[in-house]
């Protein structure tokens, strides 16, 4: 029973996130380059060379939003490998469909479903980025379910931010913890667990450490 509930919470805050990005999917890339002040391109290009991929990978951009990382890991992985874009809000999807075909990305597929229940077998991919999902979802749950779609030794990286799990979909919620605890709890627990579970760990920080990319390698 208490299993129940708890997937049915995350359930309903999923279809939450899903409205939320759905409603804002036509100025997200917008207000990311805003707010990152154009560097998330920069941060962006870091973290998908940190997965070293190789012509012929398959490799998983989880919560791949508008697409931002799917024409940089088409050119790494190549006509024989195959990149798979996976988003909950059907209105980013959209966006990301046009980006691929205005780029003609061929071996690019997109797919709508929940980083917190990956439709796709264990041990299906070569490489798992991540970008800006750990602060907007249970943390714990998705690396998780990306330990289980990946290979042993696949390479993995998740970019984020150190700002509140949450604030970009609730600002005001993230607003009221900081008048509630006068402080910011920005410590995501899904880190402790990558530490654990990945070798070769490294993590950088980059804009005034505002931003973390954290790569490694899933051990056997």
């Amino acid at each position: 029973m208490a299993h129940n509930s708890w997937k049915k919470r995350l359930e309903g805050e999923s279809r939450m996130i899903a409205s939320f990005y759905d409603g804002r999917a036509g100025y997200y890339d917008a207000v990311v380059h805003l707010l990152s002040l154009g560097m998330d391109r920069l941060y962006r290009k870091i973290a998908v060379e940190r997965l070293g991929l190789r012509p012929g990978d398959r490799v998983l951009d989880l919560g791949c939003g508008t697409g931002l990382d799917l024409a940089l890991l088409s050119r790494k992985v190549g006509p024989k490998g195959r990149v798979l874009g996976l988003d909950l809000s059907r209105q980013m999807l959209h966006h990301a469909l046009q980006r691929v075909g205005r780029g003609k990305h061929s071996n690019v597929s997109l797919i709508r479903g929940d980083a917190l229940e990956i439709p796709s077998r264990e041990r299906s991919f070569d490489a798992i980025l991540c970008d800006y999902l750990l602060s907007t979802v249970p943390a714990v749950k998705v690396i998780e379910e990306a330990f289980r779609v990946a290979r042993p030794g696949a390479s993995m990286v998740f970019a984020d931010d150190r700002l509140p799990s949450g604030w970009f979909a609730s600002p005001l919620r993230a607003t009221g913890e900081f008048l509630r605890n006068g402080y910011f709890n920005t410590s995501l627990p899904g880190v402790d667990l990558l530490r654990r579970r990945l070798s070769s760990v490294t993590i950088t920080n980059h804009f005034g450490r505002l931003i973390f990319i954290l790569s490694g390698t899933l051990e056997a």
